[in-house]
């Protein structure tokens, strides 16, 4: 297996352990707070790391990475909101979906071309979040996937899912040579531009005692992302590379399971077994 594909794998499992998180302290704080607390908590771990993969970012590199710390940033803000006003087992696979396209998409259109085997990795991987989408048919569930909410929630995963394609697509702009300095850049650009919405919308610079432990954990555990997605990010096809990650909801969806005791349908374990199958193939194309 090539190794960039377990790096992506490495990224995908650090993204959904971070997204579980970052939606449950949203439950009880501001989604913009949440996220400028995370990304500020990222921070040291970024500083520390970065003179062990020294490079020369150029100019163009820093831009790239600041796009991608507003892309990242926003989109990350957009799906706790999801998160907060409706089923995570609903939003997260949107909003991976959309995710996924956006990656494929610029990687098809930039020349790439998986094997067959990898072109079937990305179809089993497209079949896969529609099936994770569907809670278990009790009460609650029928209601709240039918609640006049449940739109507005799809809007913002479509959204999130964009900017968060977009924040893979940045990322990879970015360069194989100019170190983790574009990671700290981003991540800080994140930091100012949370600040100033907080400041301008008069929203708390600080969440509740209760969830304080997730929202740190959040941050530090969607850094530790970045820097295995950078790493991985040039060492494949960006259209696999982004599949791989994309498949974050599948550990979202098992987190909710062992943590909050959800309730799995048989589409959703059916969904987790096609995600399986679909990193399986993707690795190999």
């Amino acid at each position: 297996m090539n190794p960039a594909y377990l790096l992506a794998l490495g990224a995908s499992v650090f993204y959904g352990t971070a997204d579980f998180l970052g939606g449950f302290a949203t439950r009880r704080a501001p989604a913009n707070t949440v996220t400028f607390i995370a990304a500020a908590a990222g921070v040291p771990g970024l500083f520390l790391l970065a003179p062990l993969m020294p490079g020369t970012p150029t100019r163009e590199a820093l831009l790239w990475a600041m796009a991608a710390g507003a892309s990242g940033g926003l989109g990350v803000a957009l799906l706790y909101r999801a998160f907060a006003r409706g089923p995570v087992s609903v939003a997260a696979p949107v909003i991976s979906l959309v995710a996924l396209l956006v990656p494929v998409g610029f990687g098809l259109l930039s020349g790439e071309r998986p094997r067959e085997i990898g072109v079937a990795g990305i179809a089993l991987a497209l079949a896969a979040f529609p099936l994770l989408s569907r809670p278990a048919s009790d009460a609650h569930s029928h209601a709240s996937t039918r609640a006049p909410g449940a739109r507005g929630v799809v809007t913002l995963a479509i959204l999130a899912g964009v900017l968060v394609g977009g924040f893979l697509v940045l990322v990879r702009r970015i360069g194989p040579h100019a170190g983790f300095v574009p990671l700290v850049v981003a991540r800080l650009t994140t930091v100012a531009l949370f600040a100033v919405l907080i400041a301008v919308r008069r929203e708390p610079f600080r969440v509740p005692r209760a969830v304080r432990g997730p929202t740190l954990g959040s941050g530090v555990l969607d850094s530790l992302a970045n820097v295995t997605y950078y790493l991985a990010v040039h060492g494949g096809a960006l259209a696999i590379l982004g599949t791989i990650v994309s498949l974050a909801p599948a550990v979202t969806v098992l987190l909710a399971r062992l943590v909050l005791h959800e309730r799995w349908s048989v589409a959703q374990r059916a969904g987790l077994v096609l995600s399986a199958a679909a990193i399986v193939c993707v690795s190999l194309g």
